[in-house]
């Protein structure tokens, strides 16, 4: 599972999972949701930008760069902190894009032997994966606490959808034919899985978050 959202979090790498005191701790680690004292939400947006550049060196026609870019939701939570039995709580919702799937490619295909080919291919794939993830802290301890988040991979949430095509013409002595190949494969899956977390306040200065 990839693990936190959020740019401060992101900003301070693993590390966060020992701090978790906002709205983005679900993603992180459930345990530090108690720190949160009033209802609070939170969203995450993100723009990826992803570069390849490929070489093949038996076809060098074939070889060169390819770009694509996305903008989306990458987290939306919202928390409630409430006391049950004296006991801090709290209970947050939260949405999550954790894996994207969007590559484009484009490139040539020429083939001379034992016929002459000229073709365009391009291959297309636009999808993610997310979650939705209802999540609940309790503050066993006034220096501990523990959480859970459940991750739901539903449908809807969950699929991609490629598309591969080739468009040219070629030739075979003194026969012209054209060649078309068209390939759309979509796939979409659900499934669950939990996150569990602790969070320890050893001192005013120290602490120590496991998920």
């Amino acid at each position: 599972n990839p693990v936190g959202s959020g740019a401060r979090g992101l900003g301070m790498g693993g590390a966060f999972i020992g701090v978790a005191d906002d709205a983005t701790a679900a993603s992180w680690n459930p345990g530090g949701l108690i720190q949160l004292e009033t209802p609070e939400v939170s969203m995450v947006l993100s723009h990826n930008q992803r570069r390849e550049k490929t070489h093949y060196p038996s076809a060098s026609i074939s070889s060169g760069k390819h770009e694509v870019s996305t903008e989306e939701i990458n987290y939306l939570s919202a928390a409630y902190p409430f006391a049950v039995w004296q006991k801090n709580m709290i209970f947050s919702i939260n949405y999550q894009h954790l894996y994207d799937y969007n590559r484009k490619v484009s490139y040539p295909i020429q083939v001379t032997q034992p016929f002459t080919l000229d073709l365009s291919a391009d291959y297309n794939r636009e999808g993610a994966l997310r979650t939705v993830s209802p999540a609940f802290a309790v503050q066993v301890l006034p220096t501990f606490s523990f959480g859970i988040a459940l991750n739901f991979w539903e449908k809807g949430l969950c699929s991609w959808e490629s598309r591969y095509l080739t468009a040219g013409t070629g030739k075979i002595g003194a026969f012209d034919f054209t060649e078309i190949t068209d390939i759309t494969e979509e796939i979409d899956f659900r499934g669950f899985n939990a996150n569990i977390g602790f969070l320890w306040h050893a001192s005013s200065i120290f602490a120590l978050g496991g998920v």
